[in-house]
């Protein structure tokens, strides 16, 4: 069973961001990450694989499943390198009702752009076991192909909101929010609490001015050589393997 028109219609549109918003739906691409959406709670409209994986072991239950050529899956994907399939998945959006802030640590993005940075920051908030993310309203979408992929499949492990940093920081009185900067103490010395915010900023930019009013305390990664700055997604990986780090 093939892909119809229609189908390849919905598909196509989900390449960009105005077709995920108006028809609710994202792509998720390659093995890797259709067998980690398989164990999670996400609702499938239906599987496109190559058709060399017609004997495939995966448990799609009832999902409907088609099978294409693999020049077709590339040419329905919008990752040039996916040639296994992809599925077509309904968006899962939240809302503060479903963050609880009063304990662990929640990661706050401020316009980070870069769709690769943002998909291995969220790998690697999974991997600490950080499962709640609040991004600005100009931090690229959750749900862009480019941000699921790089996430390795962790994606439908973590909570997500789009809102006003400073607005939705400035809520906040006895919870400590750490920003991530070069003006920072020394993250070798500093003593995380056991809750908290830790902001990372814009790639080049770092974290803007009104976002910085609301931090409580900021740290910095020491550095011995000459490099000016660290990529924004290596930055998280060192400061929450410190924050999981005991005392």
């Amino acid at each position: 069973m093939t892909v119809s028109n229609n189908q390849i219609k919905l598909i196509n549109s989900l390449h960009s961001k105005k077709g995920r918003i108006d028809n609710n739906l994202f792509l998720v691409e390659g093995e890797k990450g259709i067998r980690e959406l398989l164990e999670s709670t996400f609702q499938i409209e239906f599987i496109v694989l190559n058709s060399k994986e017609i004997n495939s072991n995966l448990n799609v239950r009832n999902t409907p499943i088609y099978f294409e050529s693999e020049s077709n899956v590339i040419k329905y994907s919008s990752l040039s390198t996916n040639e296994y399939g992809f599925a077509i998945v309904k968006s899962q959006l939240f809302n503060h009702n479903d963050f609880d802030f009063t304990s662990g640590y929640t990661v706050v993005l401020d316009g980070v752009r870069d769709p690769g940075n943002l998909g291995t920051i969220i790998r690697i908030c999974d991997w600490y076991g950080i499962n709640q993310l609040v991004c600005s309203s100009d931090t690229t979408e959750f749900y862009n192909p480019k941000v699921v992929s790089a996430s390795m499949g962790s994606f439908h492990r973590i909570k997500f909101l789009y809102v006003d940093i400073s607005d939705f920081l400035n809520q906040f009185h006895d919870i400590s929010i750490i920003g991530a900067s070069l003006e920072g103490e020394n993250l070798h010395q500093y003593v995380f609490p056991s809750t908290g915010f830790i902001v990372f900023g814009n790639e080049s930019a770092g974290i803007r001015d009104q976002v910085k009013y609301a931090l409580t305390e900021q740290v910095k990664i020491p550095s011995w050589g000459k490099a000016e700055s660290l990529n924004v997604a290596i930055s998280a990986g060192i400061i929450l393997d410190n924050i999981r780090r005991p005392n």
